[in-house]
């Protein structure tokens, strides 16, 4: 979604494989996402340790000593979590899944003439479909999304309150999209996010937070998503102008860089 809202373009380029994601980072992120998943279902603290051991023994780190930074990079990532559900039970909130599925169809005309849908088969125009990392309800029983970031620099505080990757969290739990998980028609208690490697002074994992959305935001964000399906639901792909342009991972085969106007020119 927040690629989709930045640039079509860029997001369908780093799909079929322009992203430049170190394998190194991908595979610590997997590695911290899994042993929180284990510590949630029981692990404690001795067979989170072991597992991490073992994972680490398989893995390709380069020289020695960067491995072993990283390895107590991860340990640091793992401990800020724990601090960080210590702190969340003490404010109120409860976990209700780890690694839960979302579904959420979105009713509607599909684009195009009534001609060329001719044929195609009937259902939901648009399905949105995700996992979210922690599902979780506040003191006063509202569905609150935690996303688990292992990103060094956590996003502002502003920044949070606009994302739509927890915006689309708080729409799906608006319309019911984790069924019986929730109370019938409750309304959202926000989204966060949780950055364990960006970590507050005394080693706290920072947490942005985006507030409960009210419904005219909800209705506002509902447009976003079914725009977003509009604008990757044809052959051609919209490339907007943003402040990543210049670090952009596909820009040599973009039409507005320099370096990649060659490649759509006859």
């Amino acid at each position: 979604m927040e690629k989709i809202v930045r640039c079509p373009l860029r997001w369908v380029l780093e799909r079929h494989g322009g992203s430049e994601v170190g394998a190194l980072a991908a595979v610590t992120g997997s590695l911290v996402h899994a042993l929180v998943q284990a510590g949630a279902a029981g692990a404690d603290g001795d067979e989170l340790e072991g597992a991490l051991r073992s994972a680490w023994a398989r893995l390709d780190a380069g020289a020695p000593w960067f491995g072993r930074r990283e390895l107590e990079r991860v340990r640091g990532m793992l401990a800020a979590f724990e601090g960080w559900v210590r702190t969340s039970r003490a404010e109120g909130l409860r976990l209700v899944a780890v690694e839960q599925a979302v579904q959420l169809d979105l009713e509607g005309d599909e684009p195009g003439e009534p001609g060329e849908r001719a044929g195609r088969p009937s259902g939901p125009w648009l399905r949105v479909r995700g996992r979210v990392d922690r599902l979780e309800v506040d003191a006063e029983g509202r569905p609150v999304v935690i996303d688990v970031k292992t990103g060094k620099t956590a996003i502002s505080a502003r920044a949070a309150a606009e994302h739509p990757q927890l915006a689309v969290y708080q729409l799906a739990a608006a319309l019911g999209a984790f069924g019986r998980l929730l109370e019938p028609g409750v309304k959202p208690g926000g989204a966060r996010l949780v950055y364990v490697a960006d970590q507050k002074a005394g080693g706290q994992a920072k947490e942005p937070v985006q507030p409960p959305l009210d419904d005219e935001e909800l209705a506002g964000w509902e447009k976003v998503v079914r725009q977003c399906a509009e604008d990757t639901s044809d052959s051609h792909f919209i490339a907007r102008v943003g402040p990543d342009c210049d670090r952009c991972p596909v820009r040599t085969s973009c039409p507005l860089s320099a370096s990649g106007r060659p490649v759509p020119d006859p």
